[in-house]
C-alpha cells in the first residue's frame, strides 16, 4: 500500500512538474510542504426513534436528520477530531459520507491490511469505531495523523427509565421527602401508628423503621414540608417541627392550622393556612398574617412547589394544587403566588379543555422544569381514567395539563391500575420516587436519562 501511495504522490508531483515545464522554464511550481485537516463534517444520517403503533405497541421510526447541528472540533495539537454534541441514540454510523477539506493528500488507515490507502470522500466510511487518517504534504516530505471519532449517545437522552425494588414492611405511605441525605417515608403502620422509614438515596432502597416521638397522629404527615433544614407539620391545628424527621416538638398552638401551603428557602418563608386566614413565618417561632383564605383555596391533599422564575432567579413562584374540601372530591384547584406580589391567584379552569386532572391521591411534582401530575383513578376533562395511566404535564406553570403521549416519559407499565396508597417526590439527583405501600413497600425510581448525565 505504501508503494501505491508513493506512486500516487509521485504522479501528482510529475503532473505539477509537467505543467511547470509547459508554462515556463523560469516559473518553478513549488509543491506545498504542509499537511493539515481544515474541516470535517458528515452528510445526512439516519436515526431510529422510538414511537407507538396505532394499537399502542412499541416500535421505531427511521428518520433522516441533518448533521449541521453536530459540528466537529479539530484539535490540531493532538490530531483529535470529534463532535462535542453526540448524535442521537440509535444513529447508524456504519456508512457515512464525509465532507473533508484538507491541505495535502488524505489517506485512511485500513485495519485489515494495516496500511494507509488513498481516501475517496464520496465513498462511505464505517465510523462505529474511531478511524485514523493521515494527510501527506504535496511534496511527500511530511505527514500529519488525525483520529476521527463520531460520538453517538449510548442511551436515549429523553427516555425515562425506571427501577423497581421491594422491602418487606407493612406501611401505608403518606409523604416521601429527601432529608439529611436520606429518603424518609412517612406513613401509617399496620397498627395505625405514625411511622417513619428511612432508605439510602443511592442504589436499591431498603427501608428500615425509625422511632417516632412527639407526634401522635399519622394524619400530620400529610402536611409535612421541608424548610430551612428542618421539617414542619401540622397536627390538631398546631405547628410541629423536627430536626431529624423522628423527634417532633410543638412550636405554635391555638391557631387552628389546616395545612402548610408552601415553603421556599430562596424566599425565606413557610406558608400556613387556617380555614379562614393565611400566615407566613421565617422560623416557626412567630407568624405574620397574610390575609384571608379566598374561596376555593386548597387546604386538603395539598401538593406545593416553589422555584425561582426563569427570567429572574431572585423572584420565587409558589405553586399550590389541592382540594377545597376535606373529602377531596370534585376537581382540584390550582393557585399561584409570586414572591414580589401580595396575593394568591387562582387559575380558573372555565373554558380550559386541559384542566388539572382530578385523581385520587393526586401528586404534583416539579420535575424537568415542568409540573407533573399523576395519581389513582379519577377524571380528566370529564373522562374516567385508571390509576397511574399517564403523566399529566403542565409546561406553563399550572394552566394547561396534557397527558404526555410520547414514548419517552411514561410511568412504569406495572403501576397501571395500581390502587394501593402511595407517596412520591423528586430527589436532588433528579430521580422521581414513587413508593407504594400495603403488605410490603414497592419502590420505583425513575429518571430522564439526560438529567442523570451529571451524576455519573
Amino acid at each position: 500500500m505504501k508503494k501505491y501511495l508513493a506512486v500516487f504522490l509521485a504522479m501528482s508531483s510529475l503532473l505539477f512538474m509537467g505543467v511547470s515545464c509547459v508554462s515556463s522554464d523560469e516559473d518553478d511550481v513549488q509543491l506545498s510542504p504542509y499537511a493539515l485537516l481544515k474541516s470535517f463534517s458528515l452528510g445526512n444520517i439516519r436515526s431510529a426513534y422510538p414511537a407507538f403503533t396505532s394499537t399502542g405497541e412499541d416500535t421505531v421510526v427511521i428518520k433522516t436528520i441533518a448533521t449541521t447541528a453536530y459540528p466537529f472540533t479539530i484539535n490540531q495539537a493532538t490530531g483529535e477530531v470529534f463532535n462535542y454534541d453526540s448524535l442521537p441514540y440509535n444513529t447508524d454510523v456504519s456508512k457515512l459520507v464525509t465532507g473533508m477539506s484538507a491541505v495535502g493528500v488524505v489517506s485512511i488507515y485500513v485495519d485489515s491490511t494495516e496500511t494507509y490507502e488513498h481516501f475517496v470522500a464520496s465513498d462511505s466510511t464505517d465510523f462505529t469505531a474511531p478511524r485514523k487518517f493521515r494527510i501527506y504534504s504535496a511534496d511527500a516530505q511530511y505527514y500529519k495523523d488525525y483520529t476521527i471519532r463520531v460520538n453517538v449517545h449510548q442511551v436515549e437522552p429523553d427516555l425515562m427509565v425506571w427501577n423497581r425494588s421491594l422491602s418487606e414492611s407493612a406501611v401505608e405511605p403518606v409523604r416521601l421527602i429527601e432529608f439529611d441525605g436520606q429518603m424518609r417515608l412517612f406513613g401509617t403502620s399496620a397498627n395505625g401508628k405514625p411511622v417513619v422509614m428511612s432508605a439510602a438515596m443511592a442504589g436499591e432502597p431498603q427501608w428500615y423503621p425509625l422511632d417516632v416521638t412527639g407526634i401522635a397522629s399519622p394524619l400530620a404527615f400529610r402536611t409535612i414540608q421541608k424548610f430551612a433544614g428542618r421539617l414542619y407539620a401540622v397536627s390538631g391545628g398546631d405547628l410541629y417541627c423536627s430536626e431529624n424527621a423522628t423527634d417532633w416538638s410543638l412550636l405554635l398552638q391555638g391557631y387552628g392550622f389546616e395545612a402548610i401551603i408552601g415553603a421556599s428557602d430562596d424566599d425565606g418563608k413557610l406558608w400556613l393556612a387556617t380555614a379562614d386566614a393565611i400566615y407566613s413565618t421565617a422560623d416557626g417561632s412567630a407568624v405574620t398574617s397574610e390575609g384571608a383564605v379566598p374561596a376555593d383555596f386548597p387546604l386538603y391533599g395539598v401538593s406545593a412547589a416553589s422555584y425561582p422564575m426563569s427570567h429572574n432567579k431572585g423572584i420565587v413562584r409558589y405553586m399550590l394544587v389541592g382540594y377545597a374540601t376535606p373529602e377531596m372530591d370534585g376537581r382540584p384547584f390550582v393557585w399561584s403566588r409570586i414572591s414580589t406580589e401580595s396575593r394568591w391567584v387562582k387559575y380558573d379552569n372555565i373554558g380550559n379543555p386541559y384542566p388539572c386532572p382530578a385523581l385520587k391521591d393526586l401528586a404534583v411534582l416539579r420535575y424537568n422544569d415542568f409540573l407533573y401530575a399523576f395519581g389513582g383513578k379519577g377524571t380528566v376533562a370529564g373522562e374516567t381514567v385508571e390509576p397511574f395511566s399517564a403523566f399529566y404535564v403542565s409546561r406553563d406553570n399550572g394552566i394547561v395539563w396534557k397527558a404526555d403521549p410520547s414514548f419517552y416519559q411514561r410511568l412504569p407499565k406495572e403501576l397501571s391500575g395500581n390502587s394501593s396508597p402511595f407517596a412520591a417526590t423528586v430527589d436532588s439527583d433528579n430521580y422521581v420516587w414513587i413508593v407504594c405501600g400495603g403488605d410490603s413497600i414497592v419502590s420505583w425510581k425513575g429518571i430522564i436519562n439526560r438529567l442523570g448525565f451529571n451524576n455519573k
